[in-house]
C-alpha cells in the first residue's frame, strides 16, 4: 500500500486549501492508497469524516514552534512510513515540514503553492512576514522534489523562477463541478424569493472576512453603486476576523437594509443562482475557486487586477485596478450587467476547470 503524508488542513472548510485536499482524497481514493493528514488542531467533525477514507490526522505544532513541529514532523513520518509528502501552503514559511521530509529521506516530497500573498490584518506584521517569506523561499524549493501551483503566479510567489520555468512545475487549476454551477432558473427564482431578493439587482460576494479579500473597498464600491442604483442589494458570503468592523463600517454608512450578512455557506452553488453579478476587489489571489464558480454559474465578473488572468474563463469577466476610485467601479458594473446567462462565452476549454480534469491531474500526482 502507498502511503501520503498531506497537509496542511484545518477543519475542512475553512479556505480554498482545505477544499483542495478533501477533493484530492475523494479524487485518489482507492484500496491500495492511503492519506493522511497534518493540521495544528484537530476538529472533530473533520476526523470523523476522514475515517470514512481510513484516513488519520496528526497535530502538529504550529509555526510559532518551528523546532517542535520538526521533531513531530519526523516523529511522524519516521513512524508512518510515508511514500509521498505533499505539502499545501500559502506561503514558503511553512518550510518546517519539508525539511522533516528531506530529512527522513522520503523519496517524493511534493510542494504546492495556494496563494500569491501573505494575508496579515496587521501591516507592519505583514511586512515582516512578506520578508521572512521571502527569506525562506530562498531555500523551500531545495527540500521539495516536484513543484506545483494553482497558477503560474502562485507558483512564482513561492519559488524561484527557474523552478516554475521547467519541467519540475506543474499547474493544477482550482476546479469546480461545472454542472453543479450551471445557471439554473428554477433555483434562481427559489433563492431569490427565500432571501427576499425580488426585483433587486443582487451584486454578490464570498470569500472569508480578511484583509486578503479587501471587503472595506467592496462596502466602498457598493456605497457607490447603490446611489447610482436605488434597487441595488450586496450579498456577502463569508465570515472571519473582520466580520465586525465590515458591520460596523455598513451600519456607519446606512446600508443596513441593503447589505446581506449570509455568514459561512456551503451551497454557493445555490447562492449564485440568485446573484446578478459577482465582485471580488483582492489584493492577492493564488487562483480563486470562487471566481471560477461565479463564471461557471453565467454571472458577469468584475475583479481586482492583482489577480491572475489565469482566472478569466469567460468573455464576462473584467479587472480593473485597486488604484481606480470605487465609483469607476460602480459605474463599470452598472455597464456590464447584461448578461446571457445561459449561453456562457468560455475563452479556451472549459474542461480544464472541471472536477474531471481535476481528478486525472491529482491522480498524474501520485504516478
Amino acid at each position: 500500500m502507498k502511503k501520503i503524508l498531506a497537509g496542511f488542513i484545518m477543519d475542512g472548510h475553512s479556505g480554498g486549501i482545505d477544499k483542495y485536499l478533501l477533493n484530492f482524497l475523494e479524487n485518489v481514493n482507492s484500496e491500495n492508497l492511503q492519506v493522511d493528514f497534518l493540521t495544528n488542531e484537530v476538529d472533530p467533525e473533520l476526523e470523523s469524516y476522514l475515517k470514512k477514507y481510513g484516513s488519520g490526522i496528526f497535530p502538529i505544532a504550529n509555526l510559532r514552534h518551528p523546532l517542535a513541529q520538526y521533531r513531530q514532523v519526523r516523529g511522524i513520518l519516521d513512524k508512518g512510513n510515508y511514500d509521498i509528502v505533499y505539502l499545501n501552503i500559502s506561503t514558503a514559511i511553512d518550510c518546517i515540514a519539508a525539511w522533516a521530509a528531506r530529512k527522513e529521506k522520503i523519496p517524493r516530497i511534493l510542494l504546492h503553492s495556494h496563494s500569491s500573498g501573505n494575508d496579515c490584518e496587521n501591516t507592519v506584521k505583514r511586512k515582516i512576514f512578506n520578508t521572512i517569506h521571502y527569506i525562506c523561499r530562498l531555500f523551500l524549493y531545495r527540500a521539495g522534489t516536484e513543484y506545483y501551483g494553482c497558477s503560474e503566479k502562485a507558483g512564482l510567489w513561492m519559488f524561484p523562477r527557474k523552478i516554475v520555468r521547467s519541467g519540475k512545475f506543474h499547474t493544477v487549476f482550482n476546479a469546480v463541478d461545472l454542472k453543479k454551477f450551471a445557471y439554473n432558473p428554477s433555483i434562481r427564482e427559489k433563492v431569490r424569493k427565500e432571501l427576499k431578493l425580488e426585483n433587486k439587482f443582487v451584486v454578490g460576494h464570498a470569500g472569508n472576512f480578511v484583509y486578503q479579500k479587501n471587503h472595506y473597498f467592496l462596502i466602498d464600491v457598493f456605497e457607490a453603486l447603490k446611489k447610482s442604483c436605488p434597487r441595488a442589494v450586496l450579498v456577502l458570503a463569508g465570515t472571519g476576523e473582520r466580520s465586525e468592523t465590515v458591520k460596523k463600517i455598513i451600519r456607519e454608512k446606512g446600508l443596513e437594509d441593503s447589505v446581506r450578512l449570509l455568514g459561512f455557506r456551503s451551497d454557493m452553488e445555490r447562492l449564485m443562482q440568485g446573484m446578478d453579478f459577482f465582485v471580488l476587489p483582492s489584493y492577492f489571489e493564488g487562483l480563486p475557486t470562487v471566481a471560477v464558480e461565479a463564471q461557471a454559474s453565467g454571472l458577469p465578473c468584475l475583479m481586482s487586477d492583482t489577480i491572475t488572468e489565469e482566472a478569466r474563463i469567460t468573455e464576462n469577466c473584467w479587472y480593473l485596478s485597486l488604484k481606480d476610485s470605487p465609483g469607476k467601479w460602480s459605474d463599470f458594473i452598472l455597464e456590464h450587467r447584461e448578461a446571457n446567462r445561459e449561453k456562457i462565452q468560455w475563452i479556451g476549454s472549459r474542461e480544464q476547470y472541471s472536477m474531471e480534469t481535476l481528478k486525472q491531474q491529482q491522480k498524474k500526482l501520485l504516478e
